[in-house]
């Protein structure tokens, strides 16, 4: 299942590379793409074995804002 999350707060391509590793430690979770310019990023994930919100949490954890994109 495909999912994009607007995701402010990175000001570089370091920001990225810590946003896409928060992502790529979520269990069930591939094809990470972070984008600086769109503010978002975008996975695919397994929902049996992880869920959004968690993912969410752990990027805020981190100091940056997600939220799920509909």
């Amino acid at each position: 299942m495909e999912k994009k999350l607007s995701v402010t707060g990175m000001t570089c391509q370091h920001c990225v590379k810590r946003v896409t590793k928060i992502i790529e430690k979520s269990p069930g979770v591939s094809g990470v793409q972070v984008s600086l310019e769109k503010k978002e990023a975008v996975f695919i994930y397994d929902p049996a074995l992880t869920n959004v919100p968690d993912i969410v949490k752990a990027i805020h954890d981190f100091g940056f804002t997600a939220a799920e994109k509909a």
